[in-house]
């Protein structure tokens, strides 16, 4: 015999789940009208409002639309005001002004209820038309003296579905649910402990986050903690490192190459190093061919930490390269006017009559191009000393910025 949980009660049903004992269940779960919170055996939960319970399966309405949640994947079951029946609340008490309806629309909006989220935009736009703050909820932009719609429209292919793919779609449908619960709690957990001044509401949350086990969770954590300070980027790579999943692997990579703080990037790449994923080598190689001085710089310096061997034929195609660039050139043209200053020729005379005259002139420009200089677009070498040290943590060579001596080596020791 097992039990399930519906509100504060215990109701045990047959081991063979008959249609019996899910009815009377079904009676219960709306007789309490509140079991709304489903917490998941795997760590996450599903807000929403129960509809019925079928083949094993609860139905729930969530922000994200109906999904289908196993009976066995549920822990418990909590009474909680969902988000629909508090948006009934606020409704009946917003004003009908553009401010309150555009406050109402972001509520919505944070709430995952998108559709009531445009209603009360537009709503703001029936009342002031030109009203800013509802026009950037929908997404359009200002134009001259009108508003248009900013969002690109992408249109579906149409394609004849397997007959597996709606329950593809339900099971996509759940973990968005599940998603959008988790984005929730960490971003409250950050708005109310992590980013408070008091240090001990900042280790709650920080204890609060790390004890997440749900891979699900996994998006979540990157959106809302690489939006903050410092301490809590680096509270992400230590939230992300207890993740073998793949999406966990994937965000380190990208936090190793496109934070801003050393500090973060070292601490992340010291995750990858411990992983040995040769899709992130892969990737940094990539990187390498980007246009970007600064990506290449670190996706560099990333593959020599993670001893990348098979990155040095890449590493030596970007040792040096050819750019065209605004570099500081040596300038004689305030130089050049000295000379009317101190313009006495030199005369040399024999006798009485002149047989040499000199005129004034600057000999030592070598020291004067070291006194000024201007911004000049011109063709350079660009030796990427990043590189050479990646090269040198890979083989243990150093033949500087010399790529025929690299290039013997590596025909010679390549396997």
């Amino acid at each position: 015999m097992r039990c399930t949980h519906v509100g504060f009660l215990s109701i045990p049903l047959p081991a063979h789940g008959t249609k019996i004992g899910l009815a009377l269940l079904l009676l219960l779960t709306f007789a309490t009208a509140r079991a709304d919170i489903f917490h998941l055996r795997s760590g996450g939960t599903v807000n929403g409002q129960l509809l019925e319970i079928a083949d094993e399966q609860y139905k729930i309405r969530t922000v994200v639309g109906i999904v289908r949640l196993p009976v066995a994947a549920v822990e418990r079951v909590e009474e909680a005001q969902t988000p629909f029946e508090e948006y009934e609340q606020r409704v009946r008490q917003v004003a009908d002004t553009p401010e309150d309806q555009t406050a109402l629309a972001v509520w919505c909006r944070d709430q995952g209820l998108r559709a009531e989220a445009r209603r009360h935009f537009q709503r703001a736009i029936e009342l002031h038309p030109d009203y800013e703050p509802a026009h950037q909820g929908l997404g359009h932009v200002r134009v001259g003296d009108m508003w248009v719609d900013g969002r690109t429209v992408v249109k579906r292919r149409v394609e004849t579905r397997a007959a597996d793919q709606p329950k593809e779609e339900d099971a996509e449908r759940l973990a968005r649910a599940i998603q959008g619960q988790w984005y929730r709690h960490i971003r409250a957990v950050k708005r109310s402990l992590l980013d408070s001044s008091r240090e001990t509401l900042v280790k709650k949350g920080r204890e609060r986050l790390l004890k997440i086990k749900d891979p699900l969770a996994i998006l979540p954590l990157a959106q809302v903690l690489s939006r903050g300070d410092v301490d809590q980027r680096m509270l992400l790579v230590e939230a992300l490192s207890v993740f073998p999943e793949d999406e966990a692997t994937m965000n380190l990579a990208m936090i190793a190459l496109v934070d801003a703080e050393e500090q973060i990037r070292r601490r992340a790449l010291s995750q990858l190093i411990r992983r040995q994923d040769p899709r992130v080598i892969a990737q940094y190689r990539e990187a390498l061919r980007v246009g970007n001085a600064v990506i290449q710089s670190r996706a560099a310096y990333n593959l020599g930490e993670l001893k990348a061997s098979e990155a040095i034929p890449d590493l030596m195609d970007v040792l040096t390269v050819e750019e065209t660039k605004w570099v500081q050139v040596p300038v004689r043209t305030y130089f050049r006017l000295w000379p009317r200053v101190f313009s006495r020729s030199t005369v040399l005379t024999i006798g009485k009559r002149p047989a040499a005259i000199h005129q004034p002139e600057i000999g030592v420009w070598s020291l004067a191009n070291d006194v000024r200089n201007e911004w000049r677009y011109r063709p350079v070498t660009v030796y990427r000393t990043e590189v050479l040290e990646a090269l040198r943590r890979i083989t243990g060579q150093n033949f500087g910025f010399d790529r025929a001596d690299w290039q013997q080596w590596y025909e010679e020791h390549k396997q």
